[in-house]
């Protein structure tokens, strides 16, 4: 595979992501406030610490798998 190929595949996916947070942010459902936003953070940063863990490891095996080929 062509390394400008997979740059370019990096590149589009970090635009589309900031893209798609800028629309979140910026959307009309998002400035109206919901009194139950902030109960049960506990368990939604805990959640959210084992997925990118998760991400981080597949990664890593990907990566290695990849270098030693």
């Amino acid at each position: 595979m062509n390394m400008s190929f997979l740059i370019g595949t990096v590149i589009v996916v970090m635009i589309a992501g900031l893209a798609a947070t800028l629309a979140v942010g910026w959307s009309n459902a998002n400035r109206n406030e919901n009194t139950g936003y902030g109960s049960g953070t506990g368990k939604k940063w805990t959640r959210l610490g084992l997925i990118y863990v998760l991400c981080i490891a597949i990664a890593l095996a990907a990566f290695f798998a990849i270098l030693n080929r």
